[in-house]
């Protein structure tokens, strides 16, 4: 380390300091790879509002914790605010970081809900009265029947909308009945198969309906979207005519 930083660095120790000079951190050889799509939903964050959460370095101005955040400040050319701790070592920093816990969705759900997010506080009505998953209630409620990563960040953010609550209800009120003749109804890999079928034109509930009163013990628990979505199609289709047999999709455009 040049002489210039070791002076920045020991005048600094444990103070909050804020700089856009990028430059003078380096990443600790053994320290965990940027993932660059974590930079990318790290930058559009801190453009909706920066709260300036401090990266932690050490007194050669080695980044301990905030990788990611430095790269995004980078990014969107944001000062980065930062606190030089001495004598951390890449040791204090593996055990930093395997005792970090990650917010779950039903912190994030109920935070902005206690904010006043009119959207949140459908989505954790629509939770508590439908007793399904906040990811497939959110399926649900953004009308598309399905969600993506962006989907997910958009969450964190306060960012969800709800657009179609009667067409929401509707569907898992149909899920539920399904819950009379199959015991894993709500698995979430079924309800996210059953929202696929919901959601394709082709797909006629009356049918669906009467093949599960007469078949439903050709429903079968399975392990993943694409199986619940293959053994949904195969009762839909069972005892159809070729000519109204359908083809359920298997994915979805993410963008």
């Amino acid at each position: 380390m040049n002489n210039s930083k070791k002076i920045t660095a020991m005048n600094d120790i444990n103070q909050v300091c804020e700089t856009t000079n990028y430059n003078m951190f380096s990443y600790m050889v053994g320290n965990r790879e940027v993932v660059h799509k974590h930079v990318l939903n790290l930058a559009k964050s801190i453009k909706v509002k920066d709260l300036e959460i401090p990266i932690i370095v050490n007194e050669m101005m080695q980044v301990c914790d905030g990788q990611h955040r430095l790269e995004a400040c980078k990014l969107v050319g944001k000062p980065v605010t930062y606190i030089v701790k001495h004598g951390l070592s890449l040791e204090d920093i593996r055990s930093l970081n395997s005792t970090n816990r990650k917010w779950t969705s039903e912190e994030y759900l109920m935070s902005f809900v206690k904010l006043g997010h009119k959207d949140y506080e459908i989505l954790h009505w629509f939770v508590e009265t439908y007793k399904f998953s906040i990811s497939n209630s959110m399926s649900m409620l953004n009308d598309k029947g399905y969600i993506n990563s962006m989907d997910l960040n958009d969450f964190k953010l306060g960012l969800f909308k709800v657009s179609n609550v009667e067409k929401a209800k509707n569907i898992a009120q149909k899920i539920i009945y399904i819950g009379e003749f199959f015991e894993h109804y709500r698995k979430r890999s079924f309800v996210a198969a059953m929202m696929r079928a919901l959601n394709d034109k082709d797909f006629i509930w009356t049918t669906f309906k009467q093949r599960l009163e007469n078949f439903s013990g050709k429903l079968k628990n399975q392990g993943g979207v694409d199986d619940f979505t293959d053994n949904i199609e195969r009762l839909y289709n069972h005892q159809t005519s070729i000519k109204n047999r359908i083809k359920l999709r298997r994915f979805y455009n993410s963008n």
